[in-house]
């Protein structure tokens, strides 16, 4: 039996989210559905802030645990041809499931039909109308055509699905992003990053476009809220290079499809989600058990940082900690549920995967037939996962998989 009760939103917070918060807190769930089973707790403060705490153990049953099957399977380890990829920067699909691949090297579009046949490749390298140089993202807008970023010529091209260049917006570049930041949100507005005047390092805002590409305003991004030691070497002509510690904590942030921004503190697996205007809606947080850094873990540290040594810079592994953190990545879906790369053993990393639901409940882990890599961002659309993976020799293929989803 389900028991429904009425639950009056919380003030300061967006409708959608004080709804569910305040459901949620007092035992509401919606119609039709039958309340879950769930270790962890919800609390909205004075300010408004919902803080969500959960636990290590799932809302997911073992027999709700959503599977993964791999469907379809891009690339070619030696064949020329479109289905060679060197380096895929972005990943995109339409709604009759062809996928767009960027390739970096190529600087070209390659899209490619739901059983895997190329279909056409969009533009080529260059600097005239429709051509590209070192473009790095493309993602389908509201209007239904492809907005493509390039960087290197200032501006993001609008092509349609049969490639034809339709417009072309004046976008301020001349530095490269990977992951770019920028994109559209579910409201249809566009975010550009543009640089951010410092003297120590280089910053970024994130510039709010309308549907017209009219500037609305410039939003601040997250800056990391710990002070993270690095190696760091300094050259006699002002030069500077940097290297991290090993295994250490790191911060991420990203815009969300509604328009608000998450940040990432992977070393105790802690989210949080900031307004455009830098207030925080919530945070989120899972236990976990961290994993130690062993004897091999160093060894391979201590090889990644040759490239370091040789110019000079000295490193002290002494500052590498003895654990590792909880998180590597995290991305959403088109339903709002967060997925997030957990640190896990050497032989599971990239087939693992946590889902929290739209209010930021631990749902289970996913655990893929595939090693996904983080970049370009894999895209879950509905029951449709696209992505990269990597064979034994380093060679990317994009993957298409379907996800099988129960209820809890």
């Amino acid at each position: 039996m389900v028991n429904l009760r009425m639950c009056a939103p919380s003030p300061g917070l967006p409708l959608h989210l004080s709804w569910l918060a305040a459901s949620l807190a007092a035992g509401c769930v919606p119609s039709g559905e039958a309340e879950p089973s769930w270790a962890g707790t919800i609390d909205t403060l004075a300010s408004g802030q919902v803080v969500v705490t959960n636990t290590a153990d799932p809302l997911w049953t073992p027999e709700a645990t959503w599977r993964v099957t791999e469907e379809l399977r891009i690339g070619s380890r030696d064949e020329v041809g479109p289905s060679l990829f060197g380096e895929i920067m972005s990943l995109e699909i339409d709604p009759l499931e062809r996928i767009y691949v960027l390739e970096g090297q190529a600087q070209e579009i390659r899209v490619f039909a739901p059983d895997g046949a190329h279909v056409r490749t969009i533009g080529r390298q260059g600097g005239g109308p429709g051509e590209f140089n070192r473009p790095l993202h493309a993602q389908f807008g509201p209007d239904g055509h492809l907005w493509v970023v390039d960087p290197a010529n200032n501006r993001v091209s609008v092509i349609d699905t049969v490639g034809a260049l339709l417009d072309s917006h004046a976008s301020p570049g001349g530095f490269v992003m990977i992951p770019w930041p920028g994109g559209f949100d579910d409201a249809g507005r566009y975010y550009a990053p543009v640089p951010r005047p410092d003297e120590e390092r280089f910053e970024i805002a994130l510039v709010r476009y309308d549907a017209g590409f009219t500037a609305l305003d410039t939003l601040t991004v997250p800056d990391d809220p710990v002070e993270r030691e690095r190696f760091v070497l300094r050259s006699p002509d002002g030069g500077v290079a940097m290297a991290s510690v090993p295994f250490s904590a790191a911060f991420r942030w990203r815009l969300a499809p509604s328009g608000s921004i998450w940040g990432m503190l992977s070393g105790n697996y802690r989210f949080f989600e900031l307004t455009p205007e830098g207030d925080t809606l919530r945070t989120l947080t899972r236990e976990f058990d961290p994993l130690p850094v062993t004897g091999a873990d160093m060894a391979e540290a201590e090889a990644e940082l040759e490239w370091f040594t040789d110019q000079g810079g000295k490193v002290d592994l002494s500052k590498i900690p003895d654990t590792k953190p909880a998180t590597e990545e995290f991305l959403f879906d088109d339903e709002g549920n967060l997925w997030v790369f957990p640190v896990t053993k050497r032989e599971d990393q990239g087939t693992r995967l946590d889902v929290f639901d739209p209010i930021g409940r631990y749902l289970g882990r996913v655990r893929l037939p595939f090693a996904l890599s983080r970049r370009p961002y894999p895209l879950i659309r509905g029951s449709t996962l696209v992505g990269v993976t990597e064979d034994e020799l380093e060679v990317p293929f994009v993957v298409r998989a379907r996800i099988e989803k129960s209820s809890p």
